[in-house]
């Protein structure tokens, strides 16, 4: 099978933590993997604003960055102007190739793929990743409303939709009115060859004897980081004897007055927080290995795939209860869900665990169990059937 992978507003080969890479294009780039390993053939295809450039990165597997609008730098906020150009020049890179799927990831792919499944009469399958209904009741932060209405068509017109969890699957049967024999849940999955718990011991940032705390992700309002930071501080005031350290990894990513160091100061937390640039998977995993808890304090979150990688390495989570954060994280065994993204809950929670860390060690060996569930073979497996099902619904119309 010959499958078409978009991602239009990002390159699934970007570093996660920065700019707008984030978990999606790990899912891109490993179920991909997972796919060519299986015997299909993959075409990863990505905006760039200078030439167009294709390269076999992977047994079966192509990352084309495909030149749309041409030396122009833009925001996510203005690729819906150049939907149309992308879906032609896409055709144009790939002239010649057969297509038999058409995966769109994000709703910006998605109505690049309309277009190009009529051109190639190939099914269209969409991954959401986020919605906007979804992503606007968890935050409360609201979002355009051209998108919801583009997500609407595309959802409506789309050949099937895979979910990543039960829990995103049922939000757009709410918000969307999305038929669930239209839906097919895929969860993702963990590279468990660089996630693992056997990772070398490496010396703390900021010491051994605390509570280390691990965030890795962008620096946006929408992930939490200042939650989590608020939280420090609040814990530090209600009991000083405490130390409680963290590490935070990411780039900072859209909003340039997200200012996560003046916050640091005004908690009086600069001797206990540091600040470090993304990381590679491999660095990422011996950092999760050697924390005590990996933070996630996301306000909306389709799966968390942090969770899931941190979990692998025997690390347990503390994260909020929302989207499919809920179905990562077994609440109470291979970590905690907080109710409300609200840091006094945090705190209390934070100052629980400092005073009982055989807690940790418990919920540490529950996280490595947990994660087995998530593997990229098994996704790439239900991935495929949900192709088939969509190719066959597609012979018979």
């Amino acid at each position: 099978m010959r499958i078409a992978m978009l991602s239009l507003h990002t390159s699934p080969m970007q570093q996660p933590g920065s700019g707008d890479a984030g978990g999606m294009n790990v899912y891109i780039q490993n179920l991909s993997y997972a796919l060519g390993a299986l015997g299909h053939e993959v075409h990863m295809l990505t905006r760039t604003a200078g030439e167009s450039e294709s390269l076999q990165v992977s047994e079966g597997v192509w990352m084309h960055q495909v030149q749309v609008a041409a030396n122009r730098t833009l925001a996510k906020e203005q690729l819906p102007e150049i939907i149309d150009e992308a879906a032609e020049e896409i055709a144009t890179h790939l002239h010649g190739v057969k297509i038999d799927v058409i995966h769109g990831h994000y709703w910006l792919s998605g109505m690049v793929g309309l277009q190009l499944a009529a051109r190639w009469d190939a099914p269209l399958l969409v991954s959401m990743h986020t919605s906007a209904a979804a992503k606007e009741h968890e935050s409360g932060i609201p979002e355009p409303g051209y998108r919801k209405e583009a997500e609407q068509q595309l959802l409506s017109e789309c050949a099937r939709i895979i979910a990543n969890t039960p829990v995103e699957a049922k939000q757009l049967g709410r918000f969307y009115a999305v038929e669930s024999k239209k839906l097919d849940i895929v969860l993702p999955g963990v590279n468990h060859r660089i996630f693992h718990p056997d990772q070398d011991k490496v010396r703390r940032p900021l010491g051994e004897d605390d509570l280390h705390l691990v965030y890795a992700g962008r620096m946006q309002p929408l992930k939490g980081a200042h939650l989590l930071l608020e939280a420090m501080g609040i814990a530090r005031r209600e009991d000083p004897s405490l130390r409680i350290t963290a590490s935070l990894f990411g780039a900072l990513s859209g909003q340039t007055n997200y200012d996560l160091p003046s916050l640091v100061q005004r908690h009086g937390l600069q001797d206990v927080v540091r600040f470090f640039d993304p990381l590679s998977p491999e660095k990422l995993a011996l950092v999760f290995a050697n924390a005590d808890v990996v933070a996630v304090p996301s306000l909306s979150e389709t799966f968390g795939l942090v969770a899931a990688e941190a979990q692998a390495c025997g690390t347990p989570v503390l994260a909020n209860a929302v989207g499919g954060l809920a179905y990562a994280v077994n609440d109470g065994e291979s970590g905690w869900l907080m109710d409300e993204p609200d840091a006094q809950l945090w705190a209390e929670k934070l100052l629980e665990l400092a005073r009982d860390p055989e807690q940790i060690t418990a919920a540490g060996h529950g996280a490595l169990e947990h994660s087995g569930l998530f593997t990229w073979e098994r996704a790439a497996v239900a991935t495929l059937a949900s192709y088939r099902m969509a190719q066959s619904v597609r012979h018979r119309a």
